[in-house]
């Protein structure tokens, strides 16, 4: 018992651990839009179903749900910002994202099952930035709440500590 205590027995200094967390930062995030371009390619490019990309894009989905939860649970938005953004930020995050969605999957969906006339590729594309926009933006609030709310909760228990 006492071998495998060893093994797993943490034997780097401070510094050392912080620079591992940055390397694991960003091999994490490297994967993480490379698994999101291959199910992406895959689908668009390559013409292969949902049931063939499916194990990807569920290790995506997972990576996906468990950075949002971790983060949300410990108070979290992001490493450029200490605080929580707002409805602004909001309200820009979902744009951007709804442009760059809208336009790739409006475009490519038209020109999949449709003749790709133009009339119906900005139809496709203003419909799907839509839907994106309502979708990120809902994610944006309720995801927004929890971190503040958690962020208060931890705040207030340091601040007790404290006292």
């Amino acid at each position: 018992m006492s071998t495998l205590k060893n093994m797993f027995e943490k034997k780097v200094d401070e510094r050392q651990e912080l620079e591992l967390l940055k390397v694991e930062h960003a091999g994490f995030w490297s994967v993480y839009w490379m698994l999101l371009t291959s199910v992406m390619i895959q689908c668009v490019v390559m013409n292969k179903g949902l049931a063939e990309v499916l194990p990807e894009f569920l290790i995506f989905m997972v990576a996906s749900v468990i950075i949002i939860v971790g983060c949300a649970r410990k108070g979290l938005w992001s490493y450029q910002s200490r605080k929580v953004p707002g409805v602004k930020s909001y309200l820009l995050y979902s744009a951007i994202t709804s442009v760059l969605a809208g336009l790739f999957f409006g475009i490519v969906n038209t020109i999949k099952w449709t003749e790709g006339d133009i009339k119906t590729i900005v139809i496709s594309v203003v419909l799907h930035m839509i839907v994106f926009f309502v979708m990120t933006f809902v994610a944006f609030l309720i995801v927004g709440g929890i971190a503040k709310k958690r962020e208060a909760k931890l705040a207030e228990a340091h601040f007790e500590d404290e006292d």
